[in-house]
């Protein structure tokens, strides 16, 4: 994650920017937010907020400056997996704080409440434990992506002197027709006892 020193750094620097010159690099510029937007509307839950993720993504690409497609998945992970691990943390809070609501007040004070939450309770959905599992996932995730991203852009062989932009937009799926997107699709079962 950027300091705040590399962040004010990133914005004074942005200050003095005249923008992409060239006809090549309005082009690629220009390509920057259906790129972002579409990592967004891939990894973004519909009730998350998708400009607080499209600043985290901006935040490491200014942080990082990728200049190739390796180091751009790269800066793409690093913020993936930055925000799983926000999500999960959001989770842990919320079943913490439903558990703890749920619970007798007489059994004790707001601390042994706590540590009591911190156990799950029959009715929660998804165990404690699983989402640690997740939390540690995701950090471990982020921590690889930049240990792999710093020793790439360490090597001095063939480094571009412009950030990269690429010029395909990186979606894995054909584009829906309308009728496709309208269509009825059932909710899927839930299993408590699986998340």
């Amino acid at each position: 994650m950027p300091t705040d020193k590399q962040i004010q750094a990133a914005r004074a620097n942005g200050v003095l920017s005249k923008g992409p010159t060239t006809e090549q690099g309005k082009r690629n510029s220009a390509g920057n937010n259906v790129r972002h937007g579409l990592l967004a509307r891939t990894i973004v839950l519909d009730e998350e907020d998708t400009e607080r993720f499209l600043e985290l993504l901006t935040g490491l690409m200014d942080a990082h400056q990728p200049r190739d497609a390796s180091e751009l998945a790269l800066v793409e992970t690093l913020a993936v997996a930055r925000w799983r691990q926000l999500r999960v943390w959001g989770a842990q809070k919320t079943a913490l704080d439903r558990d703890m609501a749920l619970q007798d007040p007489s059994h004790g004070p707001v601390a042994v409440r706590a540590v009591v939450a911190l156990r799950g309770t029959p009715e929660s959905s998804c165990p404690p434990d699983v989402l640690i599992r997740y939390e540690i996932a995701f950090d471990r995730q982020y921590a690889r992506a930049l240990i792999r991203l710093e020793a790439l852009q360490s090597r001095p062989a063939n480094r571009q002197t412009t950030p990269y932009h690429p010029m395909s937009i990186g979606q894995t799926w054909k584009e829906e027709t309308k009728e496709a997107r309208t269509e009825q699709i059932p909710p899927l079962p839930l299993d408590p006892t699986k998340c």
